[in-house]
């Protein structure tokens, strides 16, 4: 019974993470059947235009499924007050989650309060059915700084979700652990430097034990906009399901998440933000298939 209890709390605090929403097969194939509308941000800040400039490169060069067009919000709104069907629609907001718990006071009182709160930035798809707005999956960062490989990364993966679903793929046939997993120790792992310590660099080898290269920050985004085949690169999130940051491995050639892992725990603050630094011996995990198998939410799910 120790040992059960002890597996179970393991599950539960170490690896249960999980993707992004996979997609209603009705809703998936409603949005290729629909003219797509990606929302840009209004305002003329310099960040808003750099915002728009990518999203939209992104999309005109790679979106292929259906007409694709680009409105702000007030935009969308008159469009929806013009049609009932016919129309998806990717929103992006800046999103705050709160953690709230329990505690009691001198007097036995229960009340709760915020333990923790995480910042993330999310691009959410919504299909418009009679009128009305039906969610179909988000796709999470954790911050809102997103560049050009970020967009590319959104695209890629709303299209692998969408696709799937709409042929009728079921979760556990669109993630799965083996496959995975071998298809990324064949690969050759590209990681930029400032994901480690500098003095911990030296260890990367003790805990991955496959290809792997060290990269500054310009070669790795160029090998993420070439598509290049044979090769994967680590990527940090936001989890929406689970709630907290964690780093994935990405199939650079499709965009595919090829394995999902935590970073160990939260630092003390009531504040979180997204972690910029990797510890090496989390590494190992990537490519672990008990930890991938546990990782994964598109199969199963553990109830506690």
């Amino acid at each position: 019974m120790r040992y059960i209890t002890m597996f179970f709390f393991f599950c539960y605090c170490s690896v249960c993470f999980s993707q992004y929403k996979f997609p209603k097969q009705e809703y998936a194939q409603l949005v290729l059947d629909s003219k797509l509308v990606v929302e840009l941000l209004d305002g003329e800040s310099e960040y808003n235009a750099i915002m728009n400039s990518s999203v939209k490169e992104v999309f005109i060069n790679n979106w292929k499924h259906t007409e694709v067009l680009f409105l702000t919000r007030s935009g969308i709104d008159s469009l929806r007050n013009i049609h009932k069907n016919g129309y998806s629609f990717l929103y992006q907001k800046a999103s705050k989650y709160s953690e709230r718990r329990f505690r009691e006071d001198n007097l036995g009182r229960s009340s709760t309060y915020e333990a923790f709160t995480f910042s993330s930035y999310r691009y959410f798809l919504n299909i418009l059915i009679e009128g009305k707005n039906h969610f179909v999956t988000s796709i999470d960062f954790g911050t809102n700084n997103l560049i050009e490989t970020d967009h590319l990364f959104l695209y890629q993966q709303l299209s692998l979700l969408i696709q799937a679903s709409a042929e009728g793929k079921k979760p556990w046939h669109f993630f799965k652990v083996n496959r995975n997993l071998e298809q990324l120790k064949n690969s050759t792992l590209v990681m930029p430097r400032f994901l480690f310590k500098e003095k911990d660099s030296s260890k990367i080898e003790d805990y991955y034990k496959h290809d792997y290269q060290l990269v500054d920050f310009n070669a790795y985004q160029e090998l993420i906009l070439n598509k290049e085949t044979g090769k994967s690169y680590i990527k940090i999130i936001w989890s929406p399901q689970h709630k907290l940051y964690m780093w994935i491995v990405v199939n650079a050639s499709d965009g595919a998440i090829l394995s999902i892992n935590s970073f160990g725990g939260l630092h003390f603050s009531n504040e979180q933000t997204v972690k910029e630094v990797i510890k090496v011996k989390y590494l190992k995990y990537a490519t672990s298939k008990l930890a991938q198998k546990v990782n994964n939410r598109y199969g199963w799910k553990l109830k506690i």
